[in-house]
Formats: C-alpha cells, sequence, structure tokens
C-alpha cells in the first residue's frame, strides 16, 4: 500500500467551512513501494486498458505478448493469473479485517516481472474506503471512525453491506470486469470464459480464507453475495446530479459470474 501521511484542507478563516479550500486540498503518501528491488514493475490499471503508441491496442496485449504467444489459451492462463493477484488480497482484507479497499483502475497498481506477469497488488488512496468495526476489533486492532459535519461515514457497526458493496463496485465491476471485457474484444474469447474464471478464482479465494474466517454463516453469507446475487454498484450520474448528498447511492447488476459455471 501507499501510506498516507499527511493531508490538509483550506479551511476558511472566519467560519471553518472547507468547500471553498476543495481545490486546495493535498494528501502526501509514502511511495517507498515504487521503490521496487524484486525486479517487478507497478503498472497503474487504467493504463492497462490504453492504447500503446505503437499498434493502438491496449497495453495488456503487450504484456500477454512478451512470450510471443496469443492464443486463447496463453490469454486465459494470464488473465487467471491477473484475478487471482487482484482477488487475493482484496477479499482477504474485506472476509478478515472488515476493511473495503477502493480497487478500481485508478487506485490499483499491478507489479509484473519481466516476463509480463502479474504478481502483486498495490494499492492507493484510503480517503473513500469502507471498513466494518467488529471484523476488525476480533482481530484485536481498533480504527476510530472520522466524524464530520456534512461528511457520511466510511466505518460500520451493525451492517457490512455497505462494505461489501464498495468492494464489489470497485474491485469487481469496474475493474476485474472491465479487463474480462477488453480481453474478449481484443481476442474474441469465447462465449463467458473470463467470467468463468473470474468465478473459479473468487470460489477459490473464499475455500483458502474459510478456515480463517470469523463463522460458517458468514463465510456463506458473503459467499453468495459475490457469487450468486445481484451486483451493487455506486449510481454515479444520480450522485453527481444531487451534489453528491448520498455517496452511497447503488443499483443493481447481472451478476456474470452466476451463468459462468
Amino acid at each position: 500500500i501507499f501510506t498516507e501521511e499527511l493531508g490538509a484542507i483550506l479551511r476558511h478563516p472566519d467560519t471553518g467551512d472547507e468547500h471553498p479550500g476543495r481545490f486546495l486540498s493535498v494528501v502526501f503518501r509514502n511511495t517507498d513501494a515504487l521503490a521496487r528491488t524484486d525486479g517487478l514493475m507497478p503498472i497503474t490499471v487504467a493504463a492497462l486498458l490504453t492504447a500503446g503508441p505503437t499498434d493502438d491496442r491496449p497495453l495488456i496485449c503487450e504484456l500477454i505478448a512478451i512470450n510471443g504467444n496469443e492464443a486463447e489459451a496463453d490469454v486465459a492462463a494470464f488473465f487467471r493469473a491477473y484475478a487471482r493477484t487482484v482477488i487475493r488480497p482484496t477479499l482477504a482484507m474485506y472476509l478478515l479485517y472488515g476493511i473495503a479497499f477502493e480497487a478500481h483502475q485508478q487506485n490499483s497498481l499491478v507489479l509484473f516481472n519481466h516476463a509480463g506477469h502479474p504478481r502483486k497488488l498495490l494499492i492507493r488512496d484510503f480517503g473513500d474506503g469502507r471498513s466494518f468495526a467488529p471484523l476488525f476489533e476480533e482481530r484485536g486492532h481498533c480504527l476510530k471512525p472520522f466524524t464530520q459535519r456534512g461528511i457520511l461515514p466510511t466505518t460500520f457497526d451493525e451492517d457490512i453491506s455497505l462494505v461489501r458493496s464498495f468492494v464489489i463496485d470497485a474491485c469487481f465491476v469496474c475493474h476485474l470486469h472491465e479487463i474480462a471485457l477488453c480481453l474478449t474484444e481484443q481476442y474474441g474469447l469465447a462465449g463467458n470464459s473470463p467470467w468463468r474464471i473470474l468465478r473459479e478464482e473468487t470460489e477459490e479465494a473464499f475455500d483458502a480464507l474459510r478456515p480463517r474466517v470469523s463463522s460458517d454463516e458468514f463465510w456463506l453469507r458473503e459467499r453468495a453475495a459475490f457469487l450468486e446475487d445481484p451486483w451493487p454498484t455506486r449510481s454515479v450520474l444520480r450522485m453527481h446530479l444531487e451534489r453528491y448528498r448520498d455517496y452511497r447511492v447503488e443499483h443493481q447488476l447481472p451478476n456474470p459470474m452466476t451463468e459462468a459455471e
């Protein structure tokens, strides 16, 4: 992760109002995670979907082509490794600690080796992250919620669904699903094979974490929410129109993994 060591925002000297200073705020992050000694190269996920300068194909295609093979089996193997790299740590933090990283394309960096294989995940920007306090406290930690008038809470005590929906929307809808769509378009992958891979990797992540999860009831409920239930996603247009009075406005999307068995 990129630890956030200092943040500042301009307040009105008389009223204390922070709204006028929203364009004069800053967060200082420790970037030591980029100083690699392991030969891995960090790439922001949004860049993977951007057309390269040589052939206008997304950068992710260049990584797949490094070894000279772009057959469907090679693309599938790449995506499986990619999905595992992203899903395992994201679900572990959520299921074990109740922490939801905003692991969408802007905040996620994937570390690739010289052969173009995904190896690790880096996460930045914790301002919008959400957490479920009871799970965090079960692990012996305490997170003091940030509270301020006019700012909706991001730490919850009773309802974990708002934390779960954050994981699904950022990581699965806005990140992994978009990668799957890109590879399907670029390589003409058959049927729903990328989403079958997503399902299998999600199932394996749940299975690997089950011995460490607080209860079987919780594990079963969360597994169904990710693999079977419709996916919640943020209603961004409505939030913009309402000037973000409530940033938790959501709607449901069909879960693409339900038909990918």
